[in-house]
């Protein structure tokens, strides 16, 4: 498949860092311009619930690609809601 090529592979990864980082270095500035006092265990919050929805999306589309679509799915559905939740949780902490 063309998908999975050598080269449309790597700059997949490629544009999926280069997202992250951007991501990453904004999200000061985002915090700043709320007028957010963002602390270490904040960021430190903040970073792991990013892992948690970023681990909803990877295992949940992953278990779709790989032809299970009902795992994909029961996987994605829990993980997100779990990470809606304590991302109102984190929310509240943050103000």
């Amino acid at each position: 498949m063309l998908i999975y090529s050598t080269f449309f592979q790597p700059l997949f990864w490629t544009v999926m860092g280069l997202i992250y980082a951007v991501l990453i270095v904004g999200a000061r500035y985002w915090a700043q311009d709320l007028g957010l006092h963002m602390t270490w265990w904040k960021w430190l919050l903040v970073a792991l619930w990013y892992v948690l929805l970023s681990f909803a999306f990877a295992g949940g589309f992953t278990l779709m690609g790989e032809r299970e679509p009902k795992a994909g799915g029961r996987h994605l559905a829990f993980f997100l809601a779990i990470a809606v939740v304590l991302g109102a949780l984190l929310w509240i902490v943050v103000l």
